[in-house]
């Protein structure tokens, strides 16, 4: 092949990975996504309404049976509940809630075992 051609085509490859490159920025900078706040707070108590139950299990589409349950708030808000005596729970899907209800488990266990 001829030098200039090779130069050229070499000239045109460099170009489309510049060009590449800049689009691969570009994307990436427009989905980052900010990290989440810290939640501030975290509380484990006994439930005192069944109206918050009723909107866990409505938003969880499960059914909700008397008894006591365990209510986990976070930043005062009730995110999900756990029934202390089957373990059955209820929670609000819209929200990351996974380790609220390992700690809800976590504290069913403890008030069995304190109980018997």
């Amino acid at each position: 092949m001829h030098p200039e051609l090779i130069r050229q085509v070499a000239l045109a490859r460099v170009a489309d990975l510049q060009r590449d490159a800049r689009r691969y920025r570009r994307a990436r900078q427009a989905s980052f996504h900010a990290p989440q706040p810290v939640r501030k707070s975290i509380e484990l108590r006994l439930s005192k309404c069944r109206e918050e139950l009723e909107r866990l299990a409505a938003l969880s589409e499960r059914p909700l049976h008397d008894g006591d349950w365990i209510v986990a708030d976070v930043d005062g808000v009730p995110v999900a509940a756990v029934a202390v005596e089957d373990g059955a729970t209820v929670y609000d899907p819209f929200k990351p809630i996974s380790q609220v209800v390992s700690l809800l488990e976590l504290r069913r266990k403890q008030v069995l075992a304190t109980a018997y």
